[in-house]
């Protein structure tokens, strides 16, 4: 039997205590599912409004990407005048269903100015509206526009990475998978906040955490038929990374856990499957925190942390 919202919100740390009962307070009762689409968007897309930067960067730019389904807007953030800086794909989570630029804007800021790099926030294709693969498409078509654009951007081709949270943990992966597809080189660095990495919904977190604010059981599994929808997605492996054949050849990679986390066992069990593939990758779990927290470094003390521990991550890989 799962914990009750009461233990979980006991296992939390001031910050995030504070950040589970506002939302707790003031949003509708999950799961939040029942008010459908246009409902969820409403509770948890920010929009440019709600952005109020705190750390200012040398340039934030939109661009325009150009792809068979139409324009793809990317903000790119850029630390100083410098060139031939690296270069970091920012992928935003939500359950491929919610989440804008706005909302990683501080993060993106944050991970421009600690890792000393370019970053290149996507907003790709969501579902309903778009179910698998246009947003795994979107992703690998912005990594391949990095590639091309190096010289526009600033940037040194050689050293491209990719992070995202949750949705967007899942989405870097699928670029992982059809890059080592096609024997292309992996990007140099990789940082998955709580990502999706198995579409089984069960095991020891789905237990326990079953009804945890911010993400539930029945929200998860609802984010992922929205995407999934009828597509094939629950073989392809750049929609489940777990079934992914090329493990082996993912980049020096960072997991950022969360322990209070309906999909912790998940993207935990893959971190050790990836490892025993001959992956080198880490995982960092953070006590006291819930699934979404990565994004909140603002108001959250361990985001900003896991930020600082991140960014550390990428300039050891980038060789900065």
């Amino acid at each position: 039997m799962g914990l009750s919202v009461a233990a979980m919100i006991d296992m939390l740390d001031a910050d995030e205590r504070a950040f589970a009962h506002a939302l707790l307070d003031h949003a509708p009762a999950p799961p939040y599912s029942r008010y459908g689409v246009d409902g969820v968007r409403s509770l948890f897309d920010s929009t440019e409004a709600d952005a109020t930067p705190t750390r200012p960067v040398h340039s934030a730019e939109e661009r325009t990407i150009d792809s068979p389904a139409g324009p793809l807007r990317v903000r790119c953030y850029r630390p100083s005048a410098a060139r031939d800086l690296p270069a970091l794909i920012y992928i935003h989570g939500g359950g491929f269903v919610v989440g804008t630029l706005a909302g990683v804007d501080e993060l993106c800021r944050t991970l421009s100015l600690e890792a000393d790099c370019v970053v290149v926030s996507v907003e790709y294709r969501r579902a309903p509206e778009h179910v698998f693969p246009a947003a795994a498409d979107d992703c690998l078509r912005t990594y391949e526009w990095v590639q091309r654009e190096a010289a526009s951007l600033g940037i040194d081709p050689s050293r491209i990475a990719l992070a995202g949270d949750s949705a967007g943990g899942n989405l870097a992966l699928s670029i992982c998978t059809s890059l080592a597809a096609t024997h292309q080189p992996a990007p140099s660095a990789l940082v998955l906040a709580y990502p999706a990495t198995s579409n089984t919904h069960s095991g020891p977190s789905w237990e326990a955490f079953e009804d945890a604010p911010v993400l539930c059981k029945a929200d998860a599994m609802w984010f992922w038929s929205n995407y999934a929808a009828d597509t094939g997605a629950d073989q392809d492996p750049r929609a489940v990374p777990l079934l992914s054949p090329t493990l082996h050849a993912l980049p020096p990679t960072l997991v950022i856990s969360a322990e209070v986390d309906v999909l912790r066992s998940d993207y935990e069990h893959f971190a050790a499957v990836a490892a025993r593939a001959g992956a080198e990758i880490e995982i960092r779990r953070y006590d006291g925190v819930l699934h979404g927290f990565f994004t909140e470094v603002t108001t959250i003390g361990k985001a900003a942390l896991a930020a600082s521990d991140a960014a550390l991550h990428l300039r050891k890989h980038f060789g900065v």
